[in-house]
């Protein structure tokens, strides 16, 4: 049996959904890192980005035995995700639960983006279900 080997860099680009909630005025962006460790998980937000930094831990990695399929990564991950509107700084929020990890950033009234933070920290609540 033969299989197929395919390198992997030392980080992986977790899949996200990002979306305008106009009822409640605010962008969310929800990205898929399920295992990842919540201690670990950094969001930085710019002007025009939002950056989420973290990792996924591989807890059940066994020490024997050959994969006849791998397809999970498991590591650092780096996902950056332009932002289609405007956000305010103030009152932003993360959640992490059930593996999906959501920010809710609130839409700026006007276009401009203050420039004074480049860098924001959101404490992450994890939620237990």
């Amino acid at each position: 049996m033969d299989f197929v080997l395919r390198t992997r860099p030392g980080s992986f680009d977790p899949n996200a959904d990002v979306f305008v909630d106009e009822e409640n005025g605010r962008l969310v962006v929800v990205v898929e890192v399920a295992g990842a460790d919540s201690d670990a998980l950094r969001i930085h937000l710019d002007e025009r980005n939002l950056v989420i930094t973290g990792r996924r831990i591989d807890a059940v990695r066994l020490r024997r035995g050959s994969f006849a399929q791998k397809e999970i990564a498991f590591g650092p991950f780096y996902k950056r995700i332009a932002l289609p509107a405007a956000v305010e700084y103030d009152g932003a929020a993360a959640t992490y639960a059930d593996g999906l990890l959501v920010v809710a950033l609130p839409l700026a009234a006007a276009a401009y983006r203050s420039t004074a933070h480049t860098e924001l920290h959101i404490v992450v609540k994890r939620i237990h279900s």
